[in-house]
């Protein structure tokens, strides 16, 4: 170990992360194993002056990242390693109309629908955040077609309709765009090019007028809309106002809340987190990147069982195979992909009778599962298992 090593390595035991009200936060301990304070600001400047890493911070959701930097010479070098590690490993092309260097200080750049810049507030940089111009466009056009369809409905019958689906599409844009630090400016737009002056009666004879006063059936929306003015009625039918929105501190995923951890009896779902951690942190197994990455994907769209027998997979207990067998150039794609168990995996591969005879001993298999193992087999050119010759 060198003498970087070694400073790194004493420096982290004297760390210890742990999950806050804010995120992750640090204590120093000192040698009795006392908790004191720390500056985190001289702690990573210690980490810059001693190595020659480059200093970033990534954020991503699905397949949808960003990285950031401190200056655009590493920005630049980030960004070059960054499209040889996807098409090396992941045989991936950036696009070169999407994938850029952004100066926060002076342009915006976009993520999951929201667009965001830095802007001097006091002695710091603070971030400012808008609604994405396309996404801004996009609920204006949905909003607007179900507005038009509540003030000039074909059929009476259908107000009612309208006005539900068009409530629960603001409330679904408010509860995401709320994380946005001007989504209320952007949402005052969007009400006036939407609905307009709404105070009248409609255009529309054969409507009812829309009306300013009214009952609020609901609480949910007493708690969040009620102190609005913005409210308005239609055949005594709540109208929830587009301009009412504040934003909102965007909150850490809770880590205990996770879809992968049953804590029912769940027969149709057996994914285990176990496996997936263990798929996860053992991706070196596997001859390619890709492959560990699509043999996750294809663990969780089979819930957890073989593709064969249906049953529920171990860590010991499964094999991720190519449905067609890679001659000379491999094919490690999702679709070429699938889970089986151990014992079913080596019957798609056997040519020793006596084998077969052992394996299917231990395996009950319908009609369907026949077929598909046949199927397997026929990919590897091998002859099809005449079930009924070992059967007693």
């Amino acid at each position: 170990m060198n003498e970087l090593d070694w400073w790194i390595a004493s420096q982290w035991e004297m760390f210890k992360i742990k999950e806050g009200k804010t995120g992750l936060e640090f204590n120093k301990t000192d040698k009795e194993g006392n908790v004191l304070t720390v500056d985190r600001t001289q702690k990573w400047n210690k980490l810059r002056a001693k190595t020659d890493l480059k200093e970033m911070y990534i954020v991503r959701y699905a397949d949808d990242f960003k990285l950031f930097c401190r200056d655009y010479a590493t920005a630049k070098k980030v960004m070059c390693a960054t499209k040889l590690w996807l098409a090396e490993n992941l045989h991936l092309q950036t696009s070169g109309e999407k994938s850029g260097i952004t100066n926060l200080r002076k342009n915006y750049t976009t993520f999951l629908g929201i667009k965001f810049k830095v802007v001097p507030k006091g002695s710091k940089w603070v971030i400012r955040s808008h609604m994405a111009d396309k996404s801004k466009a996009k609920v204006i056009k949905k909003l607007s077609d179900v507005w038009k369809d509540i003030k000039n409905p074909s059929k009476q019958s259908e107000i009612d309709r309208n006005i539900s689906l068009y409530n629960a599409m603001v409330m679904g844009m408010h509860n995401y765009y709320c994380m946005a630090t001007m989504v209320s400016a952007d949402f005052a737009e969007i009400a006036f090019k939407v609905t307009g002056k709404s105070n009248g009666m409609n255009h529309n004879n054969r409507c009812y007028p829309i009306e300013r006063q009214g009952e609020i059936t609901s609480k949910f929306i007493q708690e969040k809309y009620g102190k609005s003015k913005q409210f308005r009625w239609i055949k005594g039918r709540m109208i929830i106002p587009v301009g009412y929105v504040a934003y909102e501190y965007p909150k850490y995923k809770r880590r205990e809340v996770n879809k992968y951890v049953r804590k029912y009896s769940d027969i149709e779902n057996c994914i285990s987190y176990d496996v997936m951690k263990y798929m996860m942190e053992n991706a070196h197994l596997y001859p390619t990147l890709e492959m560990a990455d699509n043999a996750l994907s294809r663990y969780i769209a089979q819930k957890g069982k073989c593709a064969v027998t249906h049953n529920a997979l171990s860590i010991s207990d499964m094999v991720c195979v190519h449905i067609k067998p890679c001659k000379g150039e491999r094919n490690d794609t999702y679709r070429n992909l699938i889970i089986l168990s151990k014992e079913v995996s080596e019957l798609v591969g056997a040519t020793n009778p006596v084998k077969i005879g052992k394996l299917l001993k231990d395996l009950q298999l319908t009609e369907e599962m026949k077929d598909k193992i046949n199927k397997l087999r026929k990919h590897r050119e091998l002859e099809e298992i005449q079930f009924e010759d070992y059967i007693g």
